[in-house]
């Protein structure tokens, strides 16, 4: 299994996948695969978990198959999304039903999928035949517990509309939590972005985030609930929240650096 993460924000699409692929013999591969039509005005990318990966690959080529028939100068999004799932489920009836280790689990996988047609962007999660759309984000594979857990606190602090720096920071802080935390997530986070123009790239304005930097935060608040724990008078409180103040303003200036423009 695996953790992929798909972000919508007010200009398009985040994805973020961890690399572990288990297998026999554990390997590092990409996730993230995405597929552009000649004429440029259609875009799909897929973020993939399952038991058997290579399947989830052979699913998103052939959606991308059945989508790439289309004249994509007046075709509507919701023609896009049918073609996709059509694709899909034919893949399923060839290729999954059919299989003799089909009962037991071993061929399960999920995509999401970022369709984007000539300014629109949309994102999608399968349920085995059916592509169902997705509003804000949407989290697959065995982490993806732990990566709702912190997106859901992420977003009750930040209710407002997310950009790209919202999106990228808390789905590559989910990852790494996974990574860190679930045994079947591992390798590196990998970012891709799908954005409203129809550029596909990993390249966002802070890209360096300063992972280092959240878990000191982290660490310190904790401290700070103990040293809270520890006294009685308020002056005490006052004395013990300055000092957890003057350690998050000294993490910020060790930090700082990792906030930068990618080249």
């Amino acid at each position: 299994m695996t953790i992929a993460i798909g972000f919508t924000y007010d200009q398009g699409i985040v994805f973020c996948a961890d690399t572990k692929i288990t297998t026999d013999i554990k390997t590092n591969e990409s996730k993230l695969a995405f597929f552009n039509s000649r004429d440029q005005q259609c875009c799909i990318t897929f973020a993939m978990a399952g038991n058997d990966l290579d399947y989830a690959r052979a699913s998103a080529a052939a959606c991308w198959e059945m989508v790439e028939k289309l004249d994509f100068s007046t075709v509507t999004m919701d023609t896009v999304h049918r073609a996709a799932e059509f694709g899909l489920a034919e893949f399923y009836e060839n290729k999954i039903m059919t299989h003799p280790d089909r009962s037991l689990g071993v061929l399960d996988f999920k995509l999401l999928v970022g369709v984007w047609l000539r300014g629109e962007t949309r994102l999608f999660i399968s349920r085995e035949i059916l592509l169902k759309p997705v509003q804000d984000y949407e989290c697959i594979g065995s982490g993806s517990y732990l990566a709702n857990y912190l997106i859901r606190q992420y977003r009750q602090a930040n209710p407002g509309p997310f950009t790209l720096a919202d999106a990228a920071l808390v789905a590559s802080l989910a990852v790494d939590a996974a990574i860190e935390h679930d045994p079947h997530c591992g390798g590196e986070n990998e970012i891709l972005i799908l954005r409203n123009d129809g550029d596909v790239s990993n390249a966002y304005d802070t890209a360096a985030y300063p992972g280092l930097m959240v878990g000191g935060m982290q660490r310190e608040m904790w401290k700070l609930l103990h040293d809270l724990t520890q006294v009685g008078a308020s002056e005490e409180s006052s004395e013990k929240l300055e000092d957890y103040f003057e350690r998050i303003r000294q993490l910020n200036q060790d930090f700082s650096f990792g906030i930068k423009p990618k080249s």
